[in-house]
């Protein structure tokens, strides 16, 4: 009998007083992809960082293709073992050639002591051709799309006889078309005996892709079962501990009143100026591939990034362009999915917390009041763990760190909400968590425009959507509609129907 590819037996790990595995298996099988899922603080990440020597387990035994790793191993040691690993930034250089980020792996193919560099090329594109890449190995990375940038660091994880690879979220910014090209060039590498470990809280993804999947809950296993004999909803339950419903939320509709009105907006690389608007307690989708500038529209709306011609209008309030200062004074939150830019990682939470009072007020509130407010948001929020109001805010999941920055946008009851791909690499309990939030700012009258690749989510969220393709609006689609498959087809053709962009007197959901 051929022993697993990877065999981890009772995975113990502790920090401090706060225990973050609880005897966790998992077996991955040769030429398997197999999913390793859990919400944001079930123990995957640290279960991988062991793997990785990162952190040094405090219990259990770690196996590759039935070779136990030597106790306090290495990364050197997983390396030599045949275990790789790929992360959601991929660790290319972007200022570095494609066949020069290959090399820093798999070395330069020489001849007589030298660097040949037609020869190097003429590798790492063969390497490529084999995950159906075909780009010039000589051109800056920098250059290349995201999902060709994941490819290329597929490609080369697997120098030097890989036997596993782990693909930690290396989707998670990447819009559905392009996921499918990156999962087309995982299957090939399975063809060549690759197995994968396949972290990702994209579930449908899973299905597409995944042979078996593990469920890690607060540390423990919950399930490994076959992808094939089970659905979405049971996946959903072992995840969460409890029912998310995934379907659209019946909500009530709106008076009409526009509070947001965006005339003309456009940018040097946009081809078609925006023009719509979104009503009082609306929740408005702008979706598109990456790319498509769906994202560049709302920044503009919010501000942090300069228009060159258009008006912004909140509540009869024309809004300077580029400027976030006008955009908050207006009543404009903003709440991005890109944690660099929206959090202080070194501050803790509750610096985090009261950042705003600090352009509101010009300082900050007095300290017995600021901690109680803290406890009140941490307990409205459910922000986990409890006691974090001191914790560096990076310290935290990534949902966690969203709740909290939810927090400091909805604390300064805004009129307007601009969300930007709000939930990116937030598990799908978290992600359920935020969307109530979503529903009940929008119920007390918030306007909210919702930037997201993620075409699942925008449909079950927003009351319309706009599509954004090759720069523009190119369609708008409302009600039972918005189904994936509709918004899929919109976002890479285009629609020669255009739904109205403007709120409607009344709209229903």
């Amino acid at each position: 009998m051929v022993a697993p590819v990877l065999t981890i037996r009772g995975a113990t790990k502790a920090f401090g007083g706060a225990v973050a595995l609880r005897g966790a298996d998992l077996t991955v099988g040769e030429s398997e992809i197999h999913a390793l899922l859990g919400e944001n603080g079930a123990g995957k990440s640290t279960l991988i960082k062991l793997l990785a020597a990162v952190h040094e387990r405090d219990g259990g035994a770690f196996e590759v293709s039935g070779k136990p790793l030597p106790p306090g191993f290495s990364p050197r040691d997983v390396a030599e073992a045949g275990v790789r690993f790929v992360h959601q930034d991929f660790g290319l250089i972007d200022t570095m050639s494609v066949m020069e980020n290959m090399a820093l792996v798999g070395g330069f193919v020489r001849r007589k002591g030298f660097i040949d560099h037609r020869a190097s090329a003429a590798w790492a594109a063969q390497q490529l051709e084999r995950l159906g890449l075909a780009v010039d190995p000589t051109i800056l990375v920098g250059n290349l799309s995201t999902a060709e940038k994941a490819i290329v660091a597929l490609a080369r994880a697997m120098e030097g006889e890989a036997k596993l690879i782990v693909l930690d979220e290396v989707t998670a910014a990447l819009p559905s078309p392009d996921v499918a090209r990156v999962h087309a060039a995982i299957r090939a590498a399975r063809g060549r005996g690759v197995s994968f470990i396949y972290v990702s809280h994209r579930l449908e993804e899973v299905f597409q892709l995944c042979d078996r999947l593990t469920v890690l809950r607060d540390g423990c296993n919950v399930a490994t079962t076959d992808v094939s004999s089970v659905d979405l909803e049971q996946v959903v339950a072992w995840i969460a501990g409890r029912v998310i419903h995934l379907e659209r939320a019946a909500r009530p509709s709106s008076t009409g009143t526009v509070r947001l009105a965006v005339s003309g907006l456009a940018e040097d690389e946009v081809d078609e100026p925006a023009t719509f608007s979104v009503a009082a307690g609306e929740i408005l989708g702008v979706t598109g591939i990456i790319g498509s500038g769906y994202d560049s529209i709302c920044e503009m709306v919010a501000g942090i990034r300069q228009s060159r011609s258009g008006t912004v209008v909140i509540d009869g309030a024309v809004l300077r362009a580029g400027s976030t200062a006008a955009s908050r004074t207006a009543g404009l939150e903003i709440v991005l999915g890109d944690r660099t830019r929206a959090a202080f990682a070194e501050r803790n939470v509750r610096e985090n917390l009261f950042a705003d009072c600090l352009f509101h007020s010009g300082r900050w509130p007095d300290l017995g009041g600021e901690k109680s407010r803290v406890k009140e948001l941490i307990a409205a929020f459910d922000v986990r763990p409890k006691h974090c109001a001191e914790l560096p805010i990076q310290s935290l999941s990534g949902g966690n760190q969203q709740k909290i920055l939810f927090a400091r946008a909805l604390m300064a009851k805004p009129k307007m909400l601009v969300l930007i791909d709000p939930t990116a690499g937030v598990d799908v309990g978290a992600r359920a968590e935020l969307h109530d939030l979503l529903h009940q700012a929008a119920a007390q009258g918030t306007a909210i425009l919702f930037a997201s690749s993620d075409f699942e989510e925008i449909g079950a969220v927003a009351d319309r959507v706009l599509i954004v393709r090759d720069r523009r609006i190119s369609a708008g689609v409302v009600g039972e509609e918005m189904t994936w498959n509709r918004l899929f087809m919109e976002a890479h053709r285009g629609s020669t129907t255009v739904l109205s962009l403007d709120a409607p007197e009344r709209w229903a959901p």
